[in-house]
C-alpha cells in the first residue's frame, strides 16, 4: 500500500494548459485532495525553491518538499536538511567559466540570485515577465562584490548557465572532475550537486521521519533530475512526454498526475479489500 507520494513540479504537477497558462490543472488538484483525504501523504520533489509552489499557486499546496533537487529539504513545515556551498566553492566554479560564454548563478537559501559575472543576457532572461515567477530577488552585485559585503555568505545552489549546448556539456564534465555531480535542471543549465545529494536522498530523509519504507512510496516525474528517485523507488510514474531515460525506468507511463493518483488510489483500495479477507 502506498503511504507517501513524491511529485515533481515542472512538466509533471505544473504543465501548460489549452490556454497556454503554466499551471496546476483542476483535475490534478481534485485528485491530490482525494489522495490526501484517503490518508496518503503527498509531497513535492523539485529543482525549484521549497516555497515556489505555495507562493505561486496557493497555500493549499504547502507540502513537504525536496527542493533544489535534494539540496534543501523541508518536512512538517521545518527545514530538515540543507546542502551548503561556500563562497570559496563558488569562486572555484566561477574560475572554471573564465573566458567562456557562460555564467554562474549562485542562489542563497533566501532565494536571492547572484549572477557571478553580471552578464546581462542571463540576467535579462530571468527578469523576463513572461517567465513563471520564482519570487526571487536578483542581487545587484557580482560574486566578488557580494563577498566583500557578506564574507560569510553561503549558497544552497550553484548553477552553470550557457546557451551553447556543447560548451555547457563540456563545462559540466569539467565540474564533475572537480568533485561535483552536475544535474541538468534547465535546458541551458546544470545545477552543481554535492556527491550523494539528489532527489532520492531527499526522499529518504522525509520518509525516515514517518518510518515509511521505500516499497510504500510512489514517485511521479518527467525530467532527468528525477532519475535517481526513479532508480530508488519501484512504484514510479512517468509523464508521457518525459525524458527517454525516465520513460525507460518508469513502471508506469501516464498522461498526467491525476491519472497516476487515480491508479494509486485504486491499488490502495484493492490492497485494503484483500487485507480484509
Amino acid at each position: 500500500m502506498i503511504r507517501l507520494i513524491f511529485c515533481d513540479v515542472d512538466g509533471t504537477l505544473v504543465q501548460d494548459n489549452e490556454q497556454g497558462d503554466y499551471t496546476i490543472s483542476v483535475e490534478n488538484l481534485r485528485e491530490i485532495n482525494r489522495t490526501v483525504n484517503s490518508g496518503v501523504h503527498f509531497a513535492l520533489a523539485t529543482g525549484r525553491p521549497a516555497d515556489f509552489v505555495p507562493r505561486t499557486y496557493g497555500r493549499q499546496f504547502s507540502f513537504d518538499t525536496v527542493a533544489y533537487s535534494g539540496a534543501y529539504v523541508t518536512a512538517r513545515q521545518k527545514l530538515i536538511y540543507e546542502s551548503i556551498f561556500t563562497l570559496e566553492e563558488a569562486r572555484h566554479l566561477q574560475a572554471l567559466l573564465e573566458n567562456q560564454p557562460a555564467e554562474l548563478l549562485c542562489i542563497t537559501n533566501q532565494n536571492d540570485y547572484c549572477f557571478a559575472g553580471r552578464k546581462s543576457e542571463y540576467i535579462d532572461e530571468f527578469c523576463d515577465p513572461d517567465n513563471v515567477p520564482d519570487h526571487r530577488e536578483i542581487l545587484p552585485w557580482t560574486l566578488a562584490e557580494l563577498a566583500q559585503r557578506k564574507p560569510a555568505q553561503t549558497f544552497v545552489s550553484l548553477v552553470i548557465l550557457c546557451h551553447q549546448p556543447n560548451t555547457l556539456k563540456q563545462l559540466a564534465e569539467q565540474a564533475s572532475r572537480l568533485g561535483y555531480d552536475p544535474v541538468m535542471t534547465r535546458h541551458d543549465g546544470y545545477s552543481m550537486m554535492k556527491p550523494g545529494v539528489n532527489k532520492a536522498s531527499g526522499i529518504q530523509k522525509v520518509a525516515s521521519l514517518d518510518h515509511v519504507p521505500l516499497y510504500e512510496i510512489a514517485v511521479l516525474g518527467d525530467s532527468i533530475n528525477d532519475l535517481e528517485m526513479f532508480e530508488l523507488i519501484e512504484e514510479s510514474y512517468a509523464m508521457e512526454k518525459s525524458h527517454p531515460e525516465i520513460l525507460a525506468r518508469a513502471k508506469y507511463i501516464v498522461h498526467d498526475v491525476a491519472e497516476a493518483l487515480r491508479m494509486i488510489q485504486e491499488k490502495n483500495r484493492e490492497e485494503q479489500e484483500m487485507s480484509k479477507c
